[in-house]
């Protein structure tokens, strides 16, 4: 595992959004859709399995989140792989066992969520996520081209996204929120 960007544990009520990826995990903890505690690119040059899901229950372990997000990994919209599927159940049975609340966004509802700020692809979310939260700023990832493979920061941004969804889609939440 990549070393946090804070190592910090016993905050209450922390969010964990994890998007996996072909080659490991990209993984944001918020307290608020503004204030990212910690976060972290997990890879795994063989992608084992066990090895990633070892990952990520250490993550589990130290932060102890009261909330996990992922984005869709088995509906019809989604491409995932089934490496990937199988990654993404394995975390929620996980969270379960921690009874940790769980969450799953379609593409949709996340497209949804940051349509109000004029975001609609994964590089506009990006964007308005890095403008939002100045932790992000200067991580942003280069638009993707057709020809160049995802960078792998996109991963960061992909789970903020998640998790900045997650607050946004509550039934308390504000308009002018991230």
């Amino acid at each position: 595992m990549t070393k946090t960007a804070v190592a910090t544990a016993n905050y209450t009520g922390l969010v964990l959004a994890v998007h996996p990826t072909l080659h490991g995990f990209g993984w944001v903890l918020f307290e608020n859709t503004a204030n990212p505690v910690a976060w972290a690119i997990v890879r795994n040059k063989h992608t084992h399995h066990e090895r990633l899901l070892a990952s990520f229950r250490r993550l589990l372990a130290h932060y102890e989140p009261a909330v996990l997000v992922l984005e869709a990994f088995d509906s019809g919209e989604s491409r995932r792989s089934a490496r990937i599927q199988s990654l993404c159940r394995a975390m929620l049975r996980e969270a379960e066992v921690r009874k940790i609340e769980r969450r799953v966004f379609e593409r949709e509802t996340i497209r949804a969520a940051f349509a109000r700020f004029g975001a609609m692809t994964r590089s506009e979310i990006a964007s308005v996520i890095a403008q939002r939260v100045d932790s992000f700023a200067h991580r942003l990832p280069p638009r993707r081209r057709i020809w160049n493979s995802q960078d792998a920061r996109q991963s960061l941004f992909d789970a903020a996204a998640l998790a900045i969804t997650y607050y946004l889609t509550r039934p308390h939440a504000m308009m002018t929120v991230v």
